[in-house]
This record gives structure tokens, C-alpha cells and sequence, in this order.
């Protein structure tokens, strides 16, 4: 028995690794649990080296079943490494489907979706920030838990 645990976590660890390898960025912010202000945004800090590479960024979001609306439209702002807000957008992300039935997997009470957003191509080395807020008509919008930002090769 223990040879057969053995055996299982080698290959999770090489599995985990092998699907890490072509991630730039990922990391997960908690909203407060009495809803996410419309002020307060999430910033994510990404240091690139790479800029040969393109990359899928994709926004990610950790809901639960309370999030009253099907859909959420958030601002992302992508400011480069000297200070120059490169980009400055409102997008939508659709979360359900018009049954209601959530898009993401679910896991006990939450629904976690990622969402791609674009194709990039970091210009220099250096840091970036990528600034999200929603853009919604509630100023407190409750049922949201997590956003995240996952980067990875394309």
C-alpha cells in the first residue's frame, strides 16, 4: 500500500510540474465578504524576463450561487514598467449560462471560472501591474469571493 502512495504522489508532483511549466503569473486576491466595493479594486503585481513570448492572460473568478447576476464587467488597466498605463478597458465575462447554470467548476459552495481576456506580448522586461475593479451598476456587489490573474504561454 504504501509503494502504491508512493507511486501516485511521484507522478502528481510530475504532473504538477510539467503543467506549471509554461506559467507566468498566477495568484489569487480575496474580496471582503460583505461585497466588493466598486472603489477598491485587486492589483497584481507580474516581473517579466521573457518578452519573445506571447501570452494568454486570463482573469479569474472565484464566485458563490449568492452572485445575483449572470454576467460582471470589470476595468482592467495594464500599466508597463515605467509608470504608462498601456491599457485601459472595460470587458465583460459571462458566468452563466441563460439556464443559470455557472460555467466555472464547481467546488461545494464556490464556482471557479477562468475567463481569457487577450493574447500579449510583454514589449519590455520589467514589472507590471494589472489593476482590476468592476464595473458594475451596484456599488457593493456581494457573492464575489476571489479574483485572480493567471498568465501563461500561449
Amino acid at each position: 500500500m504504501r509503494t502504491v502512495r508512493f507511486i501516485v504522489a511521484v507522478l502528481m508532483a510530475f504532473v504538477a510540474v510539467g503543467c506549471s511549466s509554461g506559467v507566468l503569473y498566477d495568484e489569487w486576491q480575496h474580496v471582503d465578504v460583505r461585497g466588493w466595493e466598486a472603489e477598491e479594486s485587486q492589483v497584481f503585481n507580474c516581473h517579466v524576463e521573457d518578452t519573445s513570448q506571447t501570452y494568454l492572460c486570463c482573469i479569474e473568478i472565484r464566485n458563490t450561487e449568492a452572485y445575483p447576476y449572470s454576467n460582471i464587467y470589470l476595468n482592467i488597466k495594464t500599466i508597463y514598467p515605467d509608470g504608462e498605463i498601456a491599457v485601459d478597458t472595460n470587458l465583460q465575462f459571462v458566468l452563466a449560462d441563460p439556464d443559470g447554470r455557472w460555467r466555472g467548476r464547481k467546488s461545494g459552495k464556490y464556482i471557479d471560472g477562468r475567463y481569457p481576456f487577450c493574447f500579449f506580448r510583454f514589449p519590455e522586461c520589467g514589472d507590471y501591474q494589472f489593476v482590476i475593479g468592476h464595473a458594475m451598476r451596484d456599488s457593493s456587489l456581494v457573492g464575489v469571493r476571489e479574483i485572480g490573474m493567471w498568465i501563461g504561454k500561449e
